[in-house]
């Protein structure tokens, strides 16, 4: 369902750990397909990634990395769906921008091919290929080769590279539109530049986020260096907010107080308690516990635990969700409310008409995280920043989060 809005609006899901080149140039083509008239939405990630990991940088900051980059309107993907595997992930999404009546969704791929990855999406939708991912996934493949191969089985004239990373994203997002019914039309552009998990930086014009993260995290120490190494890799405005961050002690955010507590945490479990925990199925919490008594750091804990089944980003996830005590159910529900992080004038005059259609009596978008309806949803929203923000390099209270109010451009 479209609102009455004068111009069309489109819609970006994203993490922007940090903002590169690489979406500014996705943010870019989003204004191309919608005008100057329109209002460009982002709905991204606020503490947690699909990783199973914090960003980087606190939501607030990155939202107003977006708006500079030519976003109009910056909402939150909350906790639990900001770390789930890409069919909750995307359903997450794909939810908040229809229940805002956006008209389009612009995502990035591998391919670029649209009908191919609509193809695959009606794929991953039949009997068939849950009933073949199923029993690859019980027989001990891994969750993305299972993926691949019952794909394969469904259509075996699928091209031999198909699907690549971000393309099973995109086919989760086409899937998501058609089991919510949303008549939002989906468009895809080329992803340029280095896959985004490498980890060294080889393509300064459109580098991966994975080793830009890894130069933050080894250089925040000396900001000046860390500004001659990043020059070029994302828009000046984007730089010097993270160098802000940096400066205030805000960034980066690091993992490592949570892992510790993650580790003494299944040291300490009692399975039975965690029976229902998302991502924690096919033996996997106990696993985690056997792994956690027998090791004595972390790392060593996460790289034990690792197999083809079970891999660094589920077990990453399933350590999140059992920490903060995210059910399977959680992430089954979708999203009842989201917190605008940014607004340029644009993105005012669209939730100036949003707030008074029907779709505002059914969800809700609070500008004050302080304001949002008690519910399932807040409780694990405040659980996990009573965790990030004890990951800060200066740590600060839980309910820092509590009291932010978003960049409203006057």
């Amino acid at each position: 369902m479209a609102i009455s809005y004068n111009g069309h609006t489109v819609g970006v899901i994203c993490e922007l750990n940090p903002l590169h080149n690489g979406h500014a140039y996705l943010l870019s083509e989003a204004r191309r397909l919608v005008g100057e008239d329109g209002c460009v939405i982002c709905v991204m990630s606020g503490k947690t990634t699909q990783r199973g990991e914090f960003a980087v940088l606190e939501p607030y900051a990155r939202a107003r990395t977006a708006l500079a980059a030519g976003a109009d309107l910056v909402v939150e993907l909350p906790f639990p769906w900001s770390s789930g595997s890409a069919e909750h992930f995307s359903m997450g999404g794909v939810s908040i921008l229809s229940q805002m009546g956006c008209t389009h969704l612009l995502f990035g791929s591998e391919c670029g091919k649209l009908p191919l990855m609509r193809r695959a999406a009606d794929l991953i939708s039949s009997a068939e290929f849950t009933e073949v991912y199923a029993s690859l996934c019980r027989d001990g493949v891994g969750t993305a080769t299972a993926y691949t191969q019952a794909l394969r089985s469904s259509d075996s004239t699928l091209p031999e590279s198909f699907p690549s990373s971000n393309d099973l994203l995109g086919i989760a997002y086409l899937a998501a539109i058609q089991r919510l019914g949303s008549d939002m039309a989906p468009h895809t552009v080329r992803r340029l530049g280095q896959d985004y998990r490498d980890e060294l930086l080889t393509n300064a014009a459109y580098p991966s986020a994975t080793s830009l993260r890894k130069l933050i995290q080894e250089a925040a120490c000396d900001p000046v260096c860390l500004s001659a190494v990043l020059d070029g890799t994302m828009p000046q405005d984007a730089l010097e907010i993270l160098l802000s961050e940096i400066r205030e002690e805000r960034a980066p955010v690091s993992m490592e107080a949570f892992y510790r507590y993650a580790h003494t945490h299944f040291r300490l479990l009692s399975v039975r308690e965690d029976d229902d925990i998302a991502e924690g199925g096919d033996g996997l919490i106990c696993h985690l516990q056997k792994r956690a008594l027998a090791s004595c750091a972390f790392e060593e804990f996460l790289a034990s635990a690792e197999t083809k089944q079970y891999t660094k980003a589920r077990l990453r996830r399933a350590i999140l969700f059992a920490v903060s005590g995210v059910t399977v159910q959680d992430l089954r529900n979708r999203p009842s409310y989201s917190v605008v992080l940014a607004a340029s004038q644009r993105g005012r005059a669209f939730l100036s008409v949003w707030r008074k259609c029907a779709l505002a009596e059914e969800f809700t978008l609070v500008t004050k995280p302080a304001d949002a309806p008690e519910s399932r949803q807040r409780v694990l929203g405040e659980r996990i920043d009573a965790l990030y923000t004890l990951c800060f390099p200066a740590p600060h209270d839980a309910g820092w989060f509590m009291r932010k109010t978003p960049l409203i451009e006057k």
